[in-house]
């Protein structure tokens, strides 16, 4: 697409959407001062004791609403800032299809559910689903309070569910965030999630998110907990060390509904029993 016409469309898009776009004004600066969990979904998460994080409010990326022990976090904010994840028709075909329109499912409901909770969602998904507890998010945040030098205004905010969330930390007015399941951003590193089983396979990320990371750290304090590692671009502090408590191994069987576990089952790349 010619990048005149691409910028107008998002142009208009912006400005057609603003309504929608303007409901994460008054989250602004809400947490001024406070320090917070985000939550991924690394592999690591199969080894930490959720009831040691419950002392702080907590952002949720992802799949961590499945967790069997979600409801106990101080949890009001959720991001999944995946395009056009709540399309009935998407980019997908056969399995891949069938599971994301069985996944979006479940999300929705859950959503239906915990009312109470705030829901971060990319603009593509706002012509299939909308709600007093869902706001979304394109690009950038359009608030005049939110410094022209912000990161937002610097970097891609919407490459990957840590740096939306990282974003909206900031916007928050959250001055520390502890990082937990962003396996990526520890020393050795692991891939896959903690739903899914085994112990996850060593894989090495050398300057995961660097850029965007050392930006970030202008305007908040970044700590990623791990099990056993450091970190090249943030602080860090072992699992032990923060909470005091030794690692635990659970499968992913014990902090799964095997309902949830059936649909992850359906996408091709995931190992789940």
């Amino acid at each position: 697409m010619n990048l005149t016409i691409k910028n107008s469309l998002i142009k208009i898009i912006s400005q057609v959407s603003s309504p929608e776009l303007g409901k994460i004004k008054k989250f602004y600066n809400v947490h001024s001062g406070e320090s917070c969990y985000i939550f991924g979904d690394g592999i690591s998460l199969k080894s930490m004791d959720i009831n040691c994080f419950l002392d702080k409010q907590a952002i949720v990326c992802n799949y961590f609403i499945f967790h069997k022990d979600f409801n106990r976090l101080n949890c009001s904010y959720l991001v999944n800032c995946a395009p056009f994840y709540f399309a009935p028709v998407g980019g997908y075909s056969g399995s891949k299809k069938k599971h994301m329109s069985a996944m979006s499912s479940l999300y929705k409901g859950l959503m239906e559910t915990y009312l109470d909770k705030y829901f971060f969602l990319h603009l593509s998904n706002y012509p299939f689903l909308s709600g007093d507890n869902i706001c979304y998010m394109f690009r950038d945040i359009d608030d005049d309070r939110f410094s022209i030098n912000n990161i937002s205004k610097r970097l891609n905010c919407f490459e990957g569910v840590i740096r939306t969330a990282i974003l909206l930390a900031i916007y928050l007015g959250f001055d520390h965030i502890y990082l937990l399941g962003f396996d990526y951003t520890h020393i050795p590193s692991r891939s896959l999630h903690w739903y899914e089983k085994g112990e996850g396979v060593l894989c090495e990320q050398p300057d995961y998110n660097k850029e965007f990371l050392t930006v970030a750290k202008e305007f908040i304090d970044i700590t990623t907990i791990t099990l056993d590692g450091i970190s090249e671009t943030v602080s860090a502090v072992t699992y032990e060390e923060f909470t005091g408590h030794n690692p635990i191994k659970r499968e992913n069987t014990e902090l799964v509904d095997d309902r949830y576990l059936k649909v992850l089952s359906t996408w091709p790349g995931y190992s789940i029993y």
